[in-house]
């Protein structure tokens, strides 16, 4: 019997009465979670997910992590990622979907890949935020609403305005609540590089040596780095990055454990077992078995 796999939405699975836009989706979330049920199961997607809650209770699962929800929870997801949510049935708020072409056409590729809620695996990808500052990102979600109201009209020129407008204001905001007071703004610079470079290289690359290479530092230099900034050092960023590639590739795919291990071009089958057991206090088959069962 095949093994089940995820469902990876794309922006046009999402009907809207408003715009149709393979690059863009808004709506509230009262009106998004009647019209898609689908979507309450765990799923993967391509796009950008940025979500501002308003009303209502429940807990929002992201890369196998759970987070409650309540009025001014902000949340920010980023293509690739794994997510469910259990919501009451009062919740409601403002649902964006856009595609990081949607985005850069307008700005920047670099200032996209700046927000590091969406590109830092060791980000939270959620912030709670205060009354007026949900209102202040509300009058953002309502300009868009009233942008695309009119599908014979709306610009995605100021779809795109608005949608730099919101995140550039929630960096603010989650800057405010998360950054680290040890590590000045080269030390966060020279860490999102890191951060780049063992996204772009872990798969082939394991060895702290290689990194250091790479930045042209030396090992000592690059813990400081990463130890500043998250607390820890790069030999546990890359293991963590390795773990939780495994789980997207134990849940999203039938390849056996064997086949894994040689997709991080490793050629024991029981070390990867015995190393995601150390680090999840699963086997590979026991955590795929868990999130199948769900």
């Amino acid at each position: 019997m095949p093994e089940k796999t995820l469902p990876i939405y794309q922006i046009p699975d999402f009907e809207t009465e408003k715009i149709s836009s393979s690059e863009f989706y808004y709506s509230k979330l009262d009106f998004h979670l009647q019209k898609h049920l689908f979507i309450q199961k765990p799923h993967k997607h391509d796009f950008y997910i940025l979500l501002l809650i308003s009303s209502g209770t429940g807990t929002h699962t992201i890369d196998f992590k759970s987070y409650p929800v309540m009025p001014g929870s902000v949340f920010f997801l980023s293509p690739g990622q794994v997510h469910s949510w259990q919501l009451s049935a009062d919740t409601n708020g403002h649902i964006l979907f856009f595609k990081g072409s949607f985005y850069s056409a307008l700005f920047t590729q670099r200032k996209l890949m700046s927000f590091s809620f969406f590109h830092s695996n060791h980000a939270i990808p959620v912030m709670e935020i205060e009354a007026e500052k949900v209102r202040e990102l509300t009058f953002y979600f309502e300009r868009i609403d009233k942008e695309i109201t009119d599908p014979g009209w709306s610009s995605i020129t100021q779809l795109a305005s608005y949608t730099d407008l919101l995140l550039t204001n929630c960096y603010r905001y989650y800057l405010e609540k998360n950054l680290n007071s040890s590590a000045s703004t080269m030390q966060l610079d020279l860490f999102q590089k890191i951060e780049v470079l063992i996204e772009s290289n872990f798969l082939e690359n394991r060895e702290v040596s290689f990194y250091a290479d790479q930045m042209n530092m030396s090992i000592k230099q690059l813990n400081s780095v990463t130890k500043k900034a998250v607390g820890k050092p790069i030999s546990q960023l890359i293991l963590e990055r390795v773990i939780l590639e495994s789980k997207r590739l134990l849940i999203n795919s039938s390849l056996t454990i064997s086949e894994i291990a040689t997709h991080f071009n490793l050629d024991d089958p029981s070390y990867f077992s015995r190393l995601f057991k150390r680090k999840t206090s699963y086997t590979p088959e026991e955590f795929r078995k868990s999130v199948q069962s769900e």
